[in-house]
């Protein structure tokens, strides 16, 4: 029969694991009294006449076929081999069967098989239409998707709607218990078209919510890459995946850095999916100081600096330091009078950094103009008053 998901784990052989339990259901006592046992006889009499499923005792369990009781002082034979050798019923359990007819050689014979598949599509039918998980397991792979045992109804699982992402390794699927929604029902055929992508990203929804609720903008959590590309890296943190933005990556490069799928990384949680978005942006130069900030406090504004010019033209000048920062200094801050050629020693005024170039920014005018002023003011500073002896030797103080 179709087995309804309860449980998170999937796992292999669980239909027959939740048939044991109809079965064990099925052989509660129920006060056998003589008119219980004679209608219980006669109703399955009456489903075996019309092909019916029946459920019936087992007698005895032999190594080619398992002997029920059908009523009326008669026994029916189920061939041993449509029991998994695991899940052989044993003596007094009830078993569900439907009749196939009599053989000479053998007497009346049942089968297990297909009573369990008209008990699984009358299960897989009430599962689609109540919108249940259903657990099946995959039985081969074939062009296009899988082959799934759903309780004994045969089911089709596409490739597209197997997993979350392409299946690169279809063989490795094969014999593996899934959890499924059934999408599609064949009547005619008593065939299933199954969506185990649907559960998978139910989860991945329960699992993102649980952890969006939990996420607080600023902590710091370990992560897995999922994928990589020019615009940033796709990172999994453990029920939810978040964006790191190139430019989030490092502090020096505008390029993203190679970084291949699964790989660990630690992120900081950045912002949270606004309202109407699903977006979670992480970042990891977070992690690290960034290098603006040592050098302002190095070079704070209107430190004077002194640097060799290495470029001059139309965007400006670039100078080098004397520990190797570059400072640049853009046109309209230039000084039309001052000589900034190539080679040249020139001084200026720092204006603040780049913080994405981590270049100091400078003003060559405004070092000119502040030199400029203090001349001015020295020029225009008054003389010195004369002392008594300059007053009394006059001479002297030529």
């Amino acid at each position: 029969m179709v087995i309804v998901e309860t449980n998170e784990k999937e796992e292999q052989n669980l239909e027959e694991a939740d048939l044991e339990a109809d079965i064990a259901a099925e052989s509660a006592p129920a006060g056998e009294t003589m008119e219980s046992l004679l209608a219980q006889q006669a109703a399955v009499a009456e489903k075996l006449a019309h092909k019916g499923v029946a459920w019936v005792k087992v007698i005895t369990v032999t190594k080619e076929n398992v002997l029920v009781d059908i009523g009326e002082k008669r026994e029916g034979v189920v061939p041993a081999s449509e029991f998994a050798p695991s899940a052989l019923p044993s003596a007094g359990q009830r078993i569900p069967v439907i009749l196939i007819g009599p053989r000479r050689d053998v007497g009346t014979v049942l089968s297990y098989k297909k009573a369990k598949a008209e008990l699984g599509w009358d299960a897989a039918v009430k599962a689609h239409g109540e919108k249940a998980r259903v657990r099946g397991q995959i039985q081969s792979a074939i062009k296009g998707g899988f082959l799934v045992d759903v309780g004994g109804v045969a089911g089709f699982l596409p490739s597209s709607l197997a997993d979350l992402r392409p299946v690169r390794n279809p063989a490795r699927m094969v014999h593996t218990g899934v959890r499924c929604y059934i999408i599609e029902l064949n009547a005619s055929k008593k065939q299933l078209v199954l969506s185990r992508k649907a559960v998978l990203e139910e989860e991945v929804n329960k699992r993102r919510s649980k952890l969006l609720a939990e996420l607080r903008v600023g902590e710091v959590r370990i992560g897995r890459v999922v994928q990589a590309g020019p615009t940033g890296l796709l990172v999994d943190i453990g029920g939810a995946e978040g964006f790191v933005r190139t430019a989030d990556i490092s502090w020096v490069t505008t390029a993203a850095p190679a970084h291949e799928r699964g790989a660990k990384i630690r992120v900081k949680v950045l912002s949270k999916p606004a309202p109407g978005s699903e977006q979670l942006y992480l970042g990891m130069k977070q992690l690290t100081p960034n290098p603006a900030d040592a050098i302002r406090k190095k070079y704070p504004p209107k430190t004077v600096v002194k640097g060799k010019v290495t470029e001059s033209g139309p965007t400006g000048v670039k100078m080098v330091l004397d520990d190797k920062r570059i400072a640049v200094c853009p046109p309209s801050e230039m000084d039309p009078d001052a000589a900034c050629g190539v080679g040249a020693i020139v001084s200026a005024i720092v204006q603040g950094i780049n913080s994405t170039t981590f270049e100091i920014t400078v003003s060559i005018a405004k070092f000119e103009e502040i030199r400029s002023r203090k001349r001015v003011a020295e020029y225009l500073k008054a003389p010195k008053p004369l002392t008594l002896g300059q007053l009394l030797s006059p001479d002297k103080g030529e």
